[in-house]
C-alpha cells in the first residue's frame, strides 16, 4: 500500500509540475495614457482574469466564452484585447486561460509607469518636448508634481496649449511649439511635472515627466578677486542665503530682491545687485562658505561654494623683497670678513709679544726694544698700505724675528720683514 501511495503521489506530483512548467510569465511595462496590447490564442476558449496590484484576492473577469466583460477592455480585428488609456489602477497580473488546453496559461504583469520620458533640467535652461509622428494640431497638458505630492487624487490637467485656449500667464513668452518640439525655456520649480502631449484626434500619443534641479557650482578665486553669482532670473524673484564655513550660521543678505538691512558686517560695502547678478568684491580667506539663492516659492535655484586662497605679495615686491635681502647678506659678509681681519691682526700682536715675554734676561731690555721697533714700523707701514689700495695692489707685511741662542745667552738678532 505503501509504494501505492508513493507512486500515486509522485505522478501527481509530476502532473502538477508539468502544468506548472506550462505556465508563461510576461512582464510588460507601459506608460500613464498608453494602450496596451494583450494577443489572444483564440476568442472562444479563451478566458482572461485581472487581478489588480493594489488587491491581489480580487478578480475581475475581462473576457469569457469569446465575449468582453465590463467596460475595462474591448477587442479589435487582430484577436487583441486592448487596454485604452491605462493608469495606476490596470496594474496588476492578467492571467489568460485557454479553457480547450487547461494547461496552457498565461501570466502577463503589467506595470503602468507615470513617464515614458524622464527629463532633469536645470533651474533657468530648456526644456524639449519632441513631437515625432504626431499628427498635429496638438494639445499639450501639465500636472505639477507639487500638487500631486499634496493631494490624494491625481489633479487635473492644465492645458498649456491647443488650437483656441491661450497660455496661462506664467508660461507667455516661454513657451513654443513647431513641427518637431515644444520648447520651454527659462524652466522654474514649477514646472516640474508631467506634460502629455495629444495629437489632434485628442489621442495621448506621449507623457513625459520634467525634474527641475538647482545649479551646483564651485569657485575657486584669488585674495582681492571678484565673485559673480548668476541668479538666473530677475533679483527682485529671489531670495540670496549666505553661510561662511567659520560659523555655519545662516544669514540672510537678499529678500525678495532687496538687500536685507543692515547687511552683515563681513559685506558690508562689497556687496551690490544688478540685474540677475549678484557681485561680491575684494573676496578674503574669511568670506568661504555657501552662497543659496532660491526663488520666492522656495525652490532651489543654484548653490555656490566659495573657496579663496591666502593673501600672496605680488611679484614685484617678491623680486624687491629678494634683491634687499640679497643686498643685506653681502652688507653681512662684508663686516665678518672685516671682523675675521681684525682678529687675525691681533693674534699675531699677540704673538709677537709673547715671544718678547719669552725672550733671555740678560739681554731682555735690548730684544723688547728691537720688538717695539719692528712692532712700529709694523704698524706705520700697516697704516700707509691702506692708503695705496687705489694705485697699487695691498701689500702684506711679515716680521720674522730669529733668535740664536749659545749656551743660554742670546748671541743675535735677525729681523726680516717681507
Amino acid at each position: 500500500m505503501k509504494i501505492i501511495a508513493v507512486a500515486v503521489f509522485g505522478a501527481m506530483f509530476c502532473t502538477v509540475l508539468t502544468v506548472s512548467l506550462k505556465v508563461k510569465e510576461e512582464h510588460k511595462i507601459a506608460f500613464f495614457g498608453e494602450d496596451v496590447h494583450i494577443p489572444l490564442p483564440s476568442l472562444v476558449s479563451t478566458e482572461v482574469l485581472f487581478k489588480p496590484a493594489s488587491n491581489r484576492t480580487a478578480e475581475v473577469v475581462l473576457m469569457r466564452d469569446g465575449r468582453v466583460v465590463g467596460q475595462r477592455a474591448q477587442l479589435n480585428s487582430l484577436k487583441h484585447l486592448i487596454l485604452e488609456d491605462v493608469g495606476e489602477e490596470h496594474e496588476g497580473m492578467y492571467v489568460i486561460k485557454n479553457t480547450e488546453v487547461p494547461a496552457d496559461v498565461k501570466h502577463i504583469i503589467l506595470i503602468v509607469r507615470d513617464c515614458a520620458l524622464e527629463q532633469v533640467v536645470k533651474y533657468g535652461e530648456t526644456y524639449h518636448i519632441p513631437l515625432s509622428d504626431i499628427l498635429g494640431p496638438i494639445t499639450l497638458e501639465f500636472r505639477s508634481s507639487q500638487a500631486q505630492a499634496n493631494q490624494t487624487t491625481e489633479p487635473p490637467a492644465v492645458v498649456l496649449l491647443n488650437q483656441t485656449s491661450i497660455p496661462p500667464e506664467e508660461y507667455k513668452g516661454r513657451l513654443s511649439v513647431s513641427e518637431k518640439r515644444v520648447t520651454l525655456s527659462m524652466v522654474r520649480g514649477t514646472d516640474e511635472g508631467s506634460f502629455t502631449v495629444l495629437d489632434r484626434d485628442g489621442k495621448v500619443r506621449s507623457r513625459s515627466c520634467l525634474n527641475v534641479k538647482e545649479h551646483q557650482n564651485f569657485v575657486h578665486l584669488s585674495y582681492g578677486s571678484t565673485l559673480k553669482i548668476n541668479l538666473f532670473v530677475d533679483h527682485t524673484k529671489v531670495n540670496l542665503m549666505y553661510t561662511p564655513d567659520w560659523d555655519r550660521k545662516d544669514r540672510v543678505i537678499l529678500e525678495q530682491g532687496e538687500l536685507v538691512v543692515p547687511v552683515d558686517p563681513s559685506l558690508d560695502g562689497r556687496l551690490t545687485v544688478e540685474g540677475s547678478m549678484c557681485i561680491l568684491e575684494r573676496v578674503r580667506v574669511s568670506d568661504m562658505g555657501l552662497f543659496r539663492v532660491t526663488d520666492l516659492l522656495g525652490f532651489p535655484v543654484t548653490n555656490i561654494y566659495l573657496e579663496v586662497e591666502a593673501y600672496k605679495l605680488p611679484t614685484l615686491y617678491v623680486a624687491i623683497l629678494s634683491l634687499l635681502g640679497f643686498l643685506v647678506l653681502l652688507l653681512l659678509v662684508c663686516l665678518l670678513s672685516c671682523l675675521i681681519n681684525v682678529r687675525r691682526r691681533a693674534e699675531k700682536a699677540r704673538q709677537i709679544a709673547l715671544i718678547a715675554q719669552q725672550a733671555g734676561k740678560g739681554d731682555g731690555d735690548a730684544f723688547v726694544k728691537v720688538v717695539q721697533e719692528a712692532y712700529t714700523r709694523f704698524a706705520e707701514e700697516s697704516t700707509l698700505a691702506s692708503t695705496w689700495d687705489n694705485s697699487n695692489a695691498t701689500e702684506s707685511t711679515e716680521v720674522t724675528i730669529k733668535v740664536s741662542r749659545a749656551q743660554g745667552h742670546i748671541m743675535w738678532w735677525e729681523v726680516v720683514y717681507r
